[in-house]
């Protein structure tokens, strides 16, 4: 578990979410670029201690959100099982996660039929299931600085698309179990 201090917000967030929406590169940039993640985020300034954060969230952004890509795989077992062509399998390992597919597949302990998101989920589709798997990770998290935290990693858009999905049909427990599996899965690579 990794802490993140409140002056490095700026470099811990992606810089979507800074004031101008481009890198805070001086000291000043970053100053002010934290300061004004502070105002939006009340979370952030709750006057008590923020707990660390998990360790799939402290790795390099694009490490983090193929935790959350496999974390949304691993939820949609069902229809993941069904990528059989190899065009198909092609395109799932660029687009979501190389070299899960099969441990997905042929793993079965994932009892997870496929998650109702109370949206269209396409599989293929790597913001898509980048977004799924931050709701997954916001359902897992009761935190809410933690929460805010997680947002601020991955790019602004993702947040966004996130705000779509739903994943009340599995527990907060689950929802940490799967992202546990993710990050063991995921190994902690980019893609």
């Amino acid at each position: 578990m990794s802490l993140v201090p409140v002056l490095m917000l700026s470099k811990w967030a992606h810089y979507s979410w800074l004031p101008r929406g481009e890198r805070a590169l001086s000291e000043r940039a970053q100053a002010d670029a934290n300061a004004s993640l502070l105002a939006r985020f009340a979370p952030l300034t709750s006057g008590r201690a923020i707990a660390p954060v998990p360790p799939f969230a402290a790795l390099p952004r694009p490490a983090c959100a193929r935790v959350m890509r496999v974390a949304a795989a691993l939820v949609n077992a069902r229809s993941v099982r069904r990528v059989v062509t190899a065009t198909a399998r092609e395109t799932f390992a660029s687009c979501v996660a190389p070299h899960v597919l099969s441990a997905i597949q042929r793993n079965a302990k994932f009892p997870f039929a496929d998650i109702d998101f109370g949206a269209t989920l396409n599989v293929f589709d790597r913001a898509d299931m980048t977004a799924a798997g931050l709701q997954i990770a916001m359902h897992a998290i009761e935190d809410p600085a933690l929460r805010v935290l997680l947002q601020l990693r991955l790019p602004i858009a993702v947040a966004q698309r996130a705000s779509r999905f739903h994943v009340g049909e599995i527990s907060p427990q689950n929802a940490s179990d799967v992202l546990a599996a993710a990050f063991a899965l995921a190994g902690g690579k980019a893609c």
